[in-house]
């Protein structure tokens, strides 16, 4: 980008007296600015940084303002002012640039020019490699290496790993409590299933099933206890309504039996009878129909008898039939029980295997996570730096100071790469893995810009 000026005529100072009687002040103050630094820095004062492509520098013509402003360095190192054209200033220094800015305009074109000239954008950072936020940041003046690696969000690559892992470690401790936590609920239903396979009226655990929290073991306790007695009432309830259909039966039979005694005291009597009237008949004295009816009355009340031992018979099988319903229901409860029970101990034999494999994989996420949170990460910082067209890589250190345009590349080592780089770098490189024991505290996240 090149800051141009639209400019008509050629300046020439009108031959008057008011005008030659300011000449000597306009002279004085030409002086002054050509003379005297125009900014403090070190990076300023004419004697230190020379410009280079990239570098904006703002002029100022004292009196004309198409000739003042701020103008881009472009890629050749040139400069663009009207009526003079591009102008090289590269790699000179800004008393330099002032000097040849001056000479140039002194010459045919203003009489006794007070030129001055200052910095107004430096070259641009540029952060590499591991940070957060790689990317061109402004210079500033005192930039070290860590000054830049903080402006660019700290180091990029470890925190995301250490997340990695220590999410890694809180799900492996998950798995373990909901596993340890089975394993507590299942010991506790095995107690309570045995107690109701042995026929128990009251469950109570005879110790806790496994350390832990307390307040999920009583509430695991308080569930079993529930389920044992809503069980149980469940069952007397089956029970008590077949055993209360027993007391009908055997009235039921008790009745019949009367009936069946009843019966056969009036057959006694008529067997009597009929016998009696049989004697009768043979000596002549009766007749034959009422012999007939005789024994047609005792053949009616044998029927009659049978009949009610076949009732009593009936009632005695509704009896066994309902003894075996009262057999049925408790060993179809104990049928579930022993089924719930093998199924209880077959997912303990289950956890038996999971829950130690489970544990190990929590201990080695563990000391990952321990290992990773103690672990100084090793990196290597090489800057890049153009002088002169030549290219220039040196190592960095954290207190390095930049220079405007430098590229600084972060790399993270591999442990081997890390402790090469150790015997080699000075005590002040980023890459090294210092300890704070040691007098210098590595460079951390939280940095702040210098």
């Amino acid at each position: 980008m090149t800051l141009c000026w639209m400019f008509t005529a050629t300046h020439k100072v009108p031959n008057t007296s008011a005008l030659q009687r300011l000449l000597p002040s306009v002279a004085l103050l030409g002086a002054l600015a050509f003379s005297s630094p125009v900014l403090a820095d070190p990076l300023q004062d004419g004697q230190g940084y020379r410009l280079a492509p990239g570098d904006r520098i703002s002029v100022t013509v004292f009196g004309q303002a198409d000739f003042s402003g701020d103008i881009l360095i472009d890629g050749e190192g040139n400069i663009l002012l009207p009526l003079i054209g591009p102008l090289k200033v590269e790699d000179l220094t800004i008393s330099e640039c002032r000097k040849l800015i001056h000479d140039q305009l002194a010459h045919g074109i203003i009489n006794q020019p007070s030129v001055s000239v200052r910095i107004s954008e430096l070259r641009p950072l540029y952060v590499l490699g591991d940070v957060r936020a790689p990317g061109a940041y402004p210079f500033r003046y005192g930039s070290t290496v860590k000054s830049a690696v903080a402006a660019a969000g700290g180091f990029g690559l470890a925190e995301p790993t250490q997340n990695a892992v220590i999410s890694e470690f809180l799900q492996a401790d998950e798995r373990v409590r909901q596993l340890t936590f089975q394993k507590r609920a299942l010991l506790v239903r095995l107690e309570r299933l045995e107690a109701q396979r042995d026929g128990l009226t009251a469950f109570a655990p005879s110790s806790s099933p496994s350390s832990g929290n307390e307040s999920d073991l009583q509430e695991i306790i308080s569930v079993e206890k529930d389920t044992f007695d809503s069980q149980a009432a469940l069952l007397q309830s089956q029970l008590r309504v077949l055993h209360s259909q027993k007391p009908r039966i055997e009235n039921e039979i008790e009745a019949l039996n009367a009936q069946i005694a009843s019966t056969k005291k009036q057959l006694t009597v008529i067997e009597q009878h009929a016998d009696q009237y049989d004697r009768l008949v043979k000596q002549g004295l009766g007749t034959a129909n009422a012999e007939l009816q005789l024994k047609l009355t005792e053949a009616t009340q044998e029927s009659e008898l049978w009949r009610l031992k076949a009732q009593i018979s009936r009632l005695q099988v509704d009896d066994g039939d309902l003894d075996l319903k009262l057999q049925d229901a408790q060993a179809a409860f104990k049928r579930q029980i022993i089924i719930e029970l093998r199924e209880v101990r077959e997912r303990l034999r289950e956890l038996e295997v999971t829950l130690p494999s489970a544990r190990e994989i929590r201990e080695v996420k563990l000391r990952q996570a321990s290992r990773l949170a103690q672990l100084e990460v090793n990196r290597s910082v090489n800057v890049t730096r153009t002088r002169r067209d030549q290219i220039t890589a040196i190592q960095g250190t954290d207190t390095m100071l930049l220079e405007p345009g430098d590229v600084v590349e972060v790399k993270q080592l591999l442990p081997r790469d890390g402790r090469s780089q150790n015997a080699s770098l000075p005590s002040g490189d980023l890459g090294s893995n210092r300890s704070e024991s040691a007098g210098t505290a590595p460079l951390s996240r939280s940095a702040a810009p210098q």
